[in-house]
């Protein structure tokens, strides 16, 4: 099988590099998840503060039509 041996012609330093980039890929990824949970966080907010504030319904209720 073409892949088995393009697996098995991969040397340690290859795979020692695919770690590495896997795990900036990862730190990236997981800095993004937190940016995005403190923007939703401050978003829902904003939102609470709004409707208190004009004593409106901002947020959709699930179900209406």
């Amino acid at each position: 099988n073409r892949t088995d041996e393009y697996m098995e012609n991969r040397g340690k330093e290859y795979y020692k590099h695919e770690n590495v980039e896997l795990k900036k890929e990862l730190r990236e990824l997981s800095k993004a998840l937190e940016f995005s949970r403190w923007e939703t966080k401050a978003r829902d907010m904003m939102i609470e503060k709004a409707e208190e504030y004009f004593d409106i319904s901002i947020r959709k209720k699930f179900g209406a039509k």
